[in-house]
C-alpha cells in the first residue's frame, strides 16, 4: 500500500537509500551538493534511473530508444545550445539537454540490470543466471508461504533445464531487442548481442544434455 503497487521493489530501494543518507551523516554522499536545487536534481535523477529497472517499464525504455534512433535528438525536444556556433554540428546527444541526460541514465542502468546473458564468458553468464533465479525462487516460495499471488516467471526455476530455457527466452524477448537499439545508439556496444547469442548456444547444449539424460533426445 505504501507505494500503491507501483514499482514496489524499486521504490523501496530508493527510499531506503535516501533514508540512509538522511540518518547517517557518514553515508550522506549527497551532502557534497551544497545547492538545494542540485541535490534535488541528483535525487530525482537517481530515482528515475532506478525506476527504469522495473521490468514493467522495459517496453517504454525500448520505445524511447527506438524513437531516438529513428528521429534523432528531436525525439527528446533537443535544442541547439545558444553557446554553440550554428556551423557546429551537434552529436546525437546534447549534453546541455537535461532530458537527454536522464534518458541515457535510465537506458544504461536498465541495460546493465538485465545484461547478465551478455557476458563474454558463458561460465560467468551461467553463474549469474543461477544467482538471479535463486533469488526469484526464494521470492516465489515466500509468496506461496504468505498466500500471495505467485509471480509466474519466478516459479519452477529448480533445475538446470528450466533455467536454460528461461535464459534463452529472456534473451530473445527482453535483452536482444534492447541491445539491438543500444548498439545502434552506441556502436562500440553492438558486439554484446553476439555474446548473448553464443551464450544461448551454450544453454541449448545444456538443454540437449538434460533431454538426452532423460531419454528425450
Amino acid at each position: 500500500q505504501k507505494y500503491h503497487n507501483d514499482s514496489v521493489l524499486e521504490r523501496h530501494s530508493i527510499s531506503e537509500g535516501l533514508n540512509l543518507c538522511a540518518r547517517n551523516p557518514e553515508l550522506d554522499w549527497l551532502k557534497s551538493f551544497d545547492n538545494v536545487e542540485d541535490r534535488k536534481y541528483v535525487e530525482n535523477y537517481i530515482t528515475e534511473a532506478i525506476l527504469a529497472t522495473d521490468p514493467a517499464r522495459h517496453a517504454t525504455i525500448v520505445k524511447e530508444a527506438l524513437a531516438f534512433v529513428e528521429e534523432g535528438p528531436k525525439a527528446y525536444d533537443s535544442v541547439t545550445s545558444e553557446s554553440l556556433s550554428e556551423s557546429v554540428e551537434l552529436t546525437q546527444f546534447d549534453r546541455a539537454n537535461l532530458k537527454h541526460r536522464l534518458f541515457i541514465g535510465r537506458l544504461f542502468l536498465h541495460s546493465a540490470d538485465i545484461s547478465n546473458p551478455l557476458h563474454a564468458s558463458f561460465d560467468v553468464a551461467r553463474d549469474w543466471a543461477v544467482r538471479v533465479t535463486t533469488e526469484f525462487s526464494r521470492q516465489a516460495s515466500k509468496e506461496k508461504e504468505l498466500s500471495l499471488e505467485v509471480t509466474s516467471y519466478m516459479d519452477g526455476l529448480d533445475s538446470e533445464y528450466n533455467i536454460a530455457k528461461v535464459q534463452i527466452s529472456f534473451f530473445a524477448f527482453m535483452v536482444q531487442p534492447l541491445f539491438d537499439v543500444v548498439g545502434k545508439l552506441f556502436p562500440n556496444l553492438s558486439h554484446l548481442n553476439d555474446w548473448g547469442e553464443a551464450n544461448c548456444d551454450g544453454y541449448r547444449e545444456v538443454i540437449a544434455a538434460c533431454e538426452k539424460e532423460r531419454g528425450e533426445g
